[in-house]
């Protein structure tokens, strides 16, 4: 291709593209749908009961949704290798492993600590204290297994035309992030003063294995608040072949059984190795 001629550079009035320059994406229109298929195992609290008090009749994830005051649109980076001498005098470069930046997520806390819980717990169970007396000096921790508290979270773009009804205008399509895997790896320390009140928000910072992205005009969340919700076990497995057996059918008789993390006997499953 040669480099861009006179007769290329755009010469037309504005008018005719007022529409595309005046229909930009705002940063304020999105949802963060946290779709958590384990959550029975590493939050096992009232607050996690749906319709429970401290989450004013919603379900807690649907809380955090609301509550969730900043997201990030995921970037994408590639760590990349030389090679000289292939060309003489020329260094090239080419891709070899993707690089994918922690999911940075910011909550308003409410007055019943609900945000705090949340994380607080996921991290408690990630590395427990293994024993009863956890208060004693000889105690020690020990990491859950990470099946089990590896999670799914979506974060969907929309516009505010995105719903429009009105068949003669076109609504826009909706951007959806499939986070895989994912798991918190730091909640920040937060700020408390005497000085002038503000709202107490949360900021954590969770690693993801990959995403996923949809563009697509439907609805492709598989929870929205007051809708119903979809199990997150259903968007794992995307390759028919890795779809677990029916459950009719009995595993192979050489397939270890799944182990399950239990803090007070940390070597169950190991007995006889």
């Amino acid at each position: 291709m040669s480099f861009p001629t006179r007769g290329q550079i755009y010469q037309e009035p504005l008018d005719r593209i007022r529409s595309t320059l005046g229909r930009v994406s705002l940063d304020t229109f999105y949802q963060v749908t946290f779709s958590f298929g384990k959550a029975g195992t590493w939050f096992s609290s009232k607050s996690s009961i749906s319709g429970a008090v401290e989450n004013n009749g919603l379900d807690f994830k649907q809380k955090m949704s609301l509550l969730c005051a900043e997201a990030e649109l995921p970037g994408t980076g590639f760590s990349a290798t030389s090679a000289i001498g292939h060309y003489q005098g020329i260094q090239e470069q080419f891709a070899t492993i993707t690089d994918y930046p922690p999911l940075n997520l910011s909550f308003y806390v409410d007055a019943d600590h609900v945000m705090i819980e949340v994380f607080d717990r996921w991290m408690q169970y990630i590395n427990p204290t293994i024993g009863n007396n956890k208060r004693r000096t000889n105690a020690y921790k020990r990491l859950a297994y990470p099946e089990n508290y590896k999670e799914i979270i979506h974060i969907t773009k929309f516009e505010r035309d995105a719903f429009n009804s009105r068949s003669t205008t076109r609504g826009s399509k909706m951007l959806t992030y499939e986070f895989i895997n994912v798991w918190p790896t730091n909640m920040t320390s937060m700020r408390l003063n005497y000085g002038s009140s503000n709202v107490l928000k949360l900021s954590v910072q969770l690693a993801y294995d990959r995403f996923f992205t949809s563009y697509t005009s439907e609805d492709v969340v598989p929870q929205i608040i007051g809708k119903p919700q979809v199990d997150a076990t259903d968007f794992v497995n995307r390759n028919p072949q890795l779809n677990p057996p029916p459950s009719n059918t009995s595993p192979p008789s050489n397939t270890p059984p799944q182990r399950q993390f239990d803090p007070d006997n940390p070597y169950a499953g190991f007995e006889g190795m």
